[in-house]
This record gives structure tokens, C-alpha cells and sequence, in this order.
């Protein structure tokens, strides 16, 4: 990880703070995302886990303001580069995305246009001096381990990894400082599956972004992360280091045992039907699931912050236990 030559500490890329999330429903108001905090460091690999429908994605969308318009960010600040971008306008905006902050998202034949070839895909990603644009361009391919010659093709004349490398190239091509990846692997087989997730490793160790990493697989992140936030019903409910502390709170530890008793792929959800609530409740978030719940449990239970980078939102957390 790449330290930063004033302090000698990893510099914040990404940070939120108190950032909520509503959808608006007819005159009607539901809470999406609530009271969101984290911040991903120069060189980093935060993980966020969650199954379906928790709001990993809702949350990636609001950081590059890219939200559909029924949804509506409460409060909260987005901090890229130690700039709140939800106190400037669109014009900045897209300055930022694709410059300072790009995301690579789950299936890239839905953001491919099939009636462009893949350079012009590659040419209207690009910011900056068009002198550098074809070198920088087939630097891009050639780090993603494709040939320069691909950008006289159409995206359908490419295979699933094909299209997500180009979409990583697409990613890479302004040396952004911050990459979200949205669940980038979900439409590949194992094999190339293996070979994005060691490609986007290899470009956090060369060039230091601080990488955000959506995925509902907790075995992935618990192999690839240098910190992991769990994800529930728009909450994150637990932040722990792999290897270093086990995780503390009950929906962690069930995600953990479910990966330990099977020994293969996570597909999350315990009890989905129950777990599944778009209405952000007056008490602990996991209460109704909740095996080691008390009376105290029945309120809105704060995210406890054990330092600055990890922490739990249970009533009964005290300090992660250390591996």
C-alpha cells in the first residue's frame, strides 16, 4: 500500500459521512441507505458485502451521482479527494467521474454500445490532452492484457471477460485515484472470474487507487480485502480486517459459518423472505433474525467505532476479537 510522503499514513481517496438515501414512492418517502460511514485509503481494497436488495449498489451510484431520479440523498457528505461533490453541480461533476473517481460495473454488455467499436468507447472515456490519447489508449489495453488492435471491433464480437477488461481498460485510462467495482465478476465463469479479480489486484498493487470492491460473495472479499464492511437492509452493519479480527456481529458470524459449513460460493441470504424489509426499522436492524438479541436491542443501535477503521452496529459489540 502506498504511503503518503508528508504524514507516512495512507491518504483518505474515499469518504462518506452520514450519508441516508430515500426513495421517493408515491408522495411516500423509504429509506434506502441510512447513516452511512467509511472511507477507503490510497492503495486499499474495502470489500462491501451484501445480498441483494441491502443497497451495496444504491450506495456505489450515489458516490458518483448517478442515482435514478426517483431516489433522493437526505444528508450526508461524499468526499472524493477531500471534495464533497453533493455541494457542486453537474458540469464539475462530470469532471470528476471517469477523471478522479470511475466504477466498473456487474455487466458490460448493458454499458458497451453496439454501435460503436470498442476505441470509440475507449476515445470518449478519455480526459485530457488529445496529443496523448492513442498512446495512453493502447497503454490502457495492453495493462489489461489486450491487444491495441481490439479497438477496431463492436462489443458483440467479444467474449464476457473481453468486455469487462475493456471496461476496466475504460476505468484505467485517466489514472483515477478512486475505482468502484460493481460486482464485476457476476456474469463470468469461474476461470475468468479469477483472472479479473487477480487483474484488478494487480492494479490496486501497481497504482495505488483506493479500490472499492462490491460483491455479495464474502469468500471473495474475505480472500481479496484489506477490510471488509458487511451490508444490511441499508445499513452497514459491521467493518472488521480479514485475518487480523473475526467478525463480531451475529449477521457476519451467520455469512461466516455459512461459508465454513459449505466450503464453496456464498449466496447470501439466511432466511430471505424475512430478511428482506425495504422499511428501515425503529429497532436493531437484525432484531427480528437475531439469536443473541436483549431488551435493549429494541432501538436504533448506533455503528460503534473501535478506531477509525473498524467498528460493529450491535449494543453488545466491546472490541472485535482478534484472531
Amino acid at each position: 500500500m502506498c504511503l503518503t510522503p508528508k504524514t507516512g499514513r495512507m491518504e483518505r481517496m474515499l469518504e462518506i459521512k452520514n450519508l441516508s438515501v430515500l426513495r421517493i414512492e408515491r408522495k411516500k418517502s423509504v429509506p434506502i441507505l441510512n447513516d452511512i460511514n467509511f472511507a477507503v485509503k490510497e492503495g486499499e481494497m474495502f470489500c462491501l458485502v451484501g445480498e441483494s436488495g441491502s443497497g451495496k449498489t444504491s450506495l456505489a451510484l450515489s458516490i458518483i451521482r448517478l442515482l435514478p431520479k426517483s431516489f433522493k440523498i437526505a444528508y450526508g457528505e461524499i468526499l472524493i479527494n477531500g471534495k464533497n461533490i453533493l455541494g457542486i453541480n453537474e458540469r464539475s461533476m462530470r469532471n470528476i467521474r471517469g477523471k478522479e473517481i470511475s466504477i466498473i460495473f456487474q455487466d458490460p454488455a448493458a454499458y458497451l454500445d453496439p454501435l460503436f467499436t470498442i476505441g470509440t468507447h475507449l476515445q470518449e472515456s478519455f480526459h485530457g490532452k488529445m496529443a496523448n490519447k492513442k498512446e495512453l489508449i493502447s497503454l490502457a489495453l495492453q495493462e489489461v492484457g489486450l491487444d491495441s488492435e481490439i479497438q477496431t471491433v463492436y462489443p458483440h464480437q467479444l467474449s464476457g471477460g473481453q468486455q469487462q477488461r475493456v471496461m476496466i481498460a475504460m476505468a484505467l485510462i485517466n489514472k483515477p485515484s478512486i475505482i468502484i467495482a460493481d460486482e464485476p465478476t457476476t456474469a463470468l465463469d469461474v476461470l475468468t472470474t479469477r483472472q479479473i479479480i487477480s487483474l484488478l489486484n494487480a492494479i490496486r498493487l501497481k497504482h495505488s487507487p483506493a479500490m472499492l470492491f462490491i460483491t455479495h460473495d464474502l469468500e471473495l472479499a474475505m480472500e481479496i480485502g484489506t477490510r471488509i464492511g458487511i451490508m444490511y437492509r441499508g445499513n452497514i452493519v459491521e467493518i472488521f480486517r480479514p485475518g487480523v479480527q473475526k467478525p463480531y456481529h451475529p449477521y457476519s458470524k451467520i455469512l461466516l459459518g455459512t461459508i465454513e459449513r459449505k466450503n464453496s460460493k456464498l449466496v447470501v441470504g439466511v432466511e430471505k423472505n424475512k430478511f428482506y424489509n425495504e422499511q428501515i426499522s425503529q429497532v436493531c436492524v437484525f432484531f427480528d433474525m437475531c439469536d443473541e438479541k436483549e431488551e435493549n436491542c429494541k432501538k436504533i443501535i448506533p455503528f460503534i467505532w473501535h478506531n477509525n477503521e473498524t467498528g460493529v452496529r450491535c449494543i453488545k459489540s466491546g472490541r472485535n476479537t482478534q484472531v
